[in-house]
Order: C-alpha cells, then sequence, then structure tokens
C-alpha cells in the first residue's frame, strides 16, 4: 500500500530539509507514493519526481495548507507531519505495520520536547504527560498517519483533533505507536509556552463546540489519573516544582481559551514565532 506525506511549514527551512532527508532515507521510502510541502516560503528542494511544493501566496493557517495538500493526494492513507519536527531514523516501519488491520484508521507517533531552549524542562513535562494520555486513549498529535475519509478540510485551529474526531466517528480505531518518535522544537520563551497552550485548549474547545467532540486531554478524570501516575514516576523534586510552574501556566492558558471561545475567537492563523 502506498502512503503520501503532508508537510504545512513555515519558517522552518533547516528542519524541514531534515525531515525530507529523513523521509527519503527511511528503509521504506518506496512506500511513500509523494512527499507534498504547502508553505508561504520560498523552498527549493533537492530534484526528486516524489516532492511536490505548492507555495501559498498569503499564510492561511496549517488548516488551509492540509485542505490544499490533500486535494493533490490520490493515496487513502496520508501522514501528515509538522516541518519542525525531528523523526528517528527509520521509523515508518512502526507506523505502516498498523495499516494490515483494516480496523485502524489513524496511527498517532509520539512527539518528544527537543532541547532546543532554556524552558526546554517544561515542554518536555508537557509531551511526558502526552505520552502517559495516548498510552489510555490516543489523540491527534504532530506525527499523524491517517485514513483519508472527508472531502473538504474545514479551517479550523485544531486540525490533528479534527482527523481524530473523523476517523472515530467513521467507525476507525486510533492507534498509539510510541516507537515512531521524533523531536518537537519547545517554545523560547515562556510567552511563547503559555500562547501555544493557549491556541492549544482553544482549538479542542472549537472542536467541542463544533462537531460535539471532547479529546482525551478535555477529560478533567484521565488528566487527574495520568497526572498521578507523572508524579508517582518523577519523583525529583526539581521536577515536582517545574510541574507546579507548568500547571499553572496550564490552568491559565485554559481560562483564557475559554473566554476566547466564549467570545467565539480562535486563532486559525498562528502568531508569526520563531521558537529558536
Amino acid at each position: 500500500m502506498k502512503v503520501s506525506v503532508l508537510i504545512p511549514s513555515f519558517l522552518e527551512r533547516e528542519r524541514l530539509d531534515n525531515l525530507i532527508n529523513t523521509l527519503m532515507k527511511d528503509n521504506l521510502h518506496k512506500k511513500i507514493e509523494k512527499i507534498v510541502i504547502v508553505s508561504p516560503d520560498k523552498i527549493s528542494l533537492p530534484n526528486s519526481g516524489k516532492i511536490l511544493v505548492l507555495r501559498e501566496r498569503k499564510r492561511r493557517g496549517k488548516s488551509y495548507a492540509i485542505r490544499v495538500g490533500l486535494k493533490h493526494i490520490s493515496t487513502t492513507f496520508v501522514l501528515l507531519l509538522t516541518s519542525d519536527i525531528r523523526m528517528r531514523r527509520n521509523f515508518l516501519k512502526y507506523l505502516f505495520k498498523h495499516l494490515k488491520n483494516a480496523e485502524v484508521g489513524a496511527v498517532i507517533g509520539r512527539p518528544i520536547a527537543d532541547w532546543n531552549s532554556r524552558i526546554y524542562r517544561f515542554s518536555k513535562i508537557i509531551w511526558d504527560l502526552h505520552h502517559l494520555l495516548c498510552l489510555h486513549q490516543p489523540k491527534g498529535t504532530e506525527i499523524m498517519l491517517f485514513r483519508k475519509n472527508f472531502k473538504n478540510f474545514p479551517l479550523i485551529s485544531a486540525d490533528e483533533v479534527f482527523i481524530e474526531y473523523t476517523i472515530k466517528k467513521a467507525g476507525y480505531k486510533v492507534i498509539y505507536e510510541p516507537r515512531a518518535y521524533g523531536f518537537t522544537k519547545s517554545p523560547y520563551t515562556l510567552l511563547q509556552f503559555f500562547r501555544q497552550r493557549r491556541r492549544a485548549f482553544n482549538g479542542h474547545l472549537e472542536i467541542k463546540k463544533k462537531y460535539k467532540y471532547k479529546t482525551s486531554s478535555m477529560k478533567l478524570d484521565l488528566l487527574v489519573k495520568i497526572v498521578i501516575e507523572y508524579l508517582t514516576k518523577e519523583k525529583s523534586i526539581q521536577t515536582f516544582f517545574n510541574f507546579l510552574a507548568v500547571a499553572f501556566i496550564e490552568v491559565l492558558a485554559r481560562i483564557c481559551a475559554f473566554i476566547d471561545a466564549v467570545r467565539g475567537k480562535y486563532e486559525i492563523i498562528w502568531r508569526k514565532e520563531r521558537f529558536n
């Protein structure tokens, strides 16, 4: 079975090159029919019949880039990746093996915080909690192989969660595969970290309002369970205080996101920020 890769990209030339190189050198690269990159940036890549670069005249957000990219994809399954992620070598085998099961509609990989900033430790806590969450109930994220079962992708802020919703609505399973991991950029400042968390929850509220669907990170009982698991496992005093700081920022971000949602404000086009 052939699979297409879709990569929305913005201000990530170096990491995009690395990601393309990882894909082309993967042991299963022959199963990739096409790599579609959608970006408002000027991108020059090595000539390859597999790579298609779609240049946007104007930046319109990730969901719009996904909508445009999917129109150029004919395969049943699509691998959606963010352009800032550094994937492990030969990761495709871990995702593709699940396609043998006809009940599977999506396979979720594991994003890990990259050590690229001074607040890496805060991002690490978020992604470690995300990992525990996905072990219980997988949710859409930066590494996502999914069955293309919709005609026109909507303009929304939580695109991966929307995909998760459509897959489950169609009766398919969503599987978590932590061995397909990659390192995603950490915010460079606490303000960027706060904005990132605010956007994420704001997007989840949008999905809940429009489609009556709650992803796993919105279920309070499950969150309490994984927090207990995390704190039981991580016994360092420093980690505990870092967790308290993250918890404070998360609560504040969710309150602000809720206020945004009440006002009908959703951030489809994210603020221009560089995570250096």
